[in-house]
């Protein structure tokens, strides 16, 4: 069964309007691809955020990659780290806990939940934080889609989706987020279907 990233499925449910052909597509290629870290362009930033959420809380750790990126890098990671700095007093006084890679079964399709930053409130409540760099925005049902995907994942956490560029959050907070359930699975049984033709045409070229 195909098991793609909740980013992934992501990019597909934005596009899925228009039919998505293209975006599963793009999938296809990544998965017959073997990952290269070099070339993924925000897993410096990914890697920091966990080293300032256990460290400074402030995020310098983010400012110091931006410093050292690379010419191409630096303009996207210098705004990244400028607005994480605005965002982080949002879980001043939390304990950081980390939570480890999932995947939840979305229709037809498997769904990874990537290792994800949480917070402990003092009260016991556990949030995980779902942050995204993307400079492209997402309509906020995709948005609760994917926080559907991490509150399955991870049941009894509150979730919330971090939006860096646009400084904004989305929190799963007293939603019935099972209403996208539905959407969710007709999304992944879609999807499923154009991974599947794109491997069967491959095999027949």
């Amino acid at each position: 069964m195909t098991a793609i990233y909740a980013s992934q499925f992501s990019n597909y449910l934005a596009a899925a309007a228009d039919g998505g052909e293209s975006v599963a597509h793009k999938i296809r290629s990544q998965l017959a691809t073997p990952y290269q870290p070099g070339c993924d362009h925000w897993r410096p930033v990914k890697l920091a955020l966990f080293r300032d959420r256990r460290g400074s809380r402030d995020g310098q750790e983010l400012a110091d990659i931006a410093a050292g990126a690379a010419p191409r890098r630096q303009p996207s990671y210098t705004q990244t780290a400028g607005s994480w700095a605005r965002l982080a007093p949002l879980w001043d006084g939390l304990v950081h806990e980390p939570l480890g890679t999932k995947a939840v079964q979305v229709g037809d399709l498997t769904v990874k939940v990537p290792r994800l930053p949480a917070e402990r409130h003092p009260g016991g409540k556990l949030e995980a934080l779902y942050v995204r760099f993307n400079q492209i925005g997402l309509a906020p049902n995709v948005v609760y889609g994917v926080l559907r995907i991490v509150q399955r994942a991870h049941p009894g956490t509150e979730v919330t989706f971090v939006d860096v560029p646009r400084l904004t959050t989305y929190s799963s907070h007293d939603r019935d987020l099972t209403l996208f359930d539905e959407w969710l699975t007709e999304a992944g049984n879609d999807l499923a279907n154009l991974l599947d033709e794109d491997q069967d045409q491959a095999h027949a070229a």
